[in-house]
């Protein structure tokens, strides 16, 4: 199901494996740091409210860590080994290889545009609590770890997302991260798969709209800046969830391939849209992950990279 699932999905790789090489994705470093420059206070003020230690990548500091831009090269070719790798495999172990490849994409990703304190994450930021009961499985975010870091990044280039305690939003001219009354994880760090499932990423963008929408961002550089990340993480979780159903529930694994019960047959679905929102969308082409991440690398390089209110009021550079 997984392998029947990838072959229009490989062509979203195109955009970046020029990446892969050292002069082009230095030059796309150096128009990351120009275009972010003007916000740098932002991530100050966000570094506070969120009590992580954030900071956006300057030129003086890549000059010193030339390491940097060749650990991040090496995390974009491991992303695109271990997908074309998985894309090989048997769905009996596939769910593993994806996961992995998102998660050095996610990686490449959010070391692209900041650095944190300490500089490498120790964990995943994600733990699965398993049952032989579909039904029964648990998703806990830490409070540090990529995941973290990966919310961090979205919140910090003007995305409102489900997953993030704080809301990036546009009040008298400024940038300000506002507390997320609809926050996923309010209650606690802890989620049902079955709520994960059942959360509509449309539904959240909806409701949000409702009540915030003179102050949320206009962010022109991204395709959406709202349902369509938030469903990229939302199927991230799920992929993760596969992953650990694969490796530590073979036999449970096996059955939900097998679409046994409703239920399993739902999560064999949710498992394969997880694996298109990767790449190129389950719903409508080019809205996956690595389009909204090329689109967003692309309109950096052109310079179009700016902060607007909805009304085009560019944000007040601080």
């Amino acid at each position: 199901m997984l392998r029947s699932a990838i072959e229009e999905s490989s062509k979203a790789w195109l955009f970046f494996k020029p990446l892969t090489l050292l002069h082009p994705y230095r030059m796309l470093q150096k128009r990351v740091i120009e275009a972010y420059s003007p916000y740098v206070n932002i991530v100050e003020r966000y570094s506070k409210i969120a009590k992580r230690k954030v900071q956006p990548l300057t030129e003086d500091y890549l000059k010193e860590h030339p390491e940097v831009a060749e650990r991040n090269i090496t995390l974009l070719r491991n992303a695109i080994e271990l997908w074309n790798t998985a894309t090989r495999a048997s769905d009996a172990i596939a769910p593993m290889l994806y996961h992995y490849s998102w998660h050095c994409f996610n990686s490449f990703f959010i070391y692209t545009f900041f650095r944190w304190e300490p500089q490498h994450a120790k964990s995943h930021g994600v733990r699965v609590i398993l049952s032989d009961n579909i039904e029964d499985i648990k998703i806990q975010v830490l409070k540090t770890g990529i995941f973290r870091r990966l919310i961090d990044t979205w919140t910090l280039i003007g995305v409102s997302l489900a997953f993030s305690p704080f809301l990036p939003l546009y009040q008298r001219g400024k940038l300000n991260f506002m507390p997320n009354d609809m926050y996923l994880f309010d209650q606690s760090n802890e989620l049902s798969l079955m709520k994960l499932l059942s959360f509509n990423p449309t539904d959240f963008e909806k409701a949000l709209y409702s009540i915030r929408r003179k102050e949320l961002l206009n962010c022109p550089f991204l395709i959406n800046s709202i349902s369509l990340p938030t469903q990229s993480l939302k199927s991230y979780l799920v992929l993760f969830v596969a992953s650990s159903l694969a490796r530590y529930r073979p036999v449970l694994w096996h059955s939900i391939l097998t679409g046994k019960t409703p239920v399993q047959s739902d999560f064999a679905l949710h498992s394969v849209r997880a694996v298109l929102d990767y790449t190129i969308g389950h719903e409508v082409a080019t809205t996956g992950l690595l389009y909204q991440i090329a689109r967003l690398f692309r309109d950096i390089m052109n310079g179009k990279f700016v902060f607007k209110s909805r009304e085009g009021v560019r944000l007040k550079i601080l």
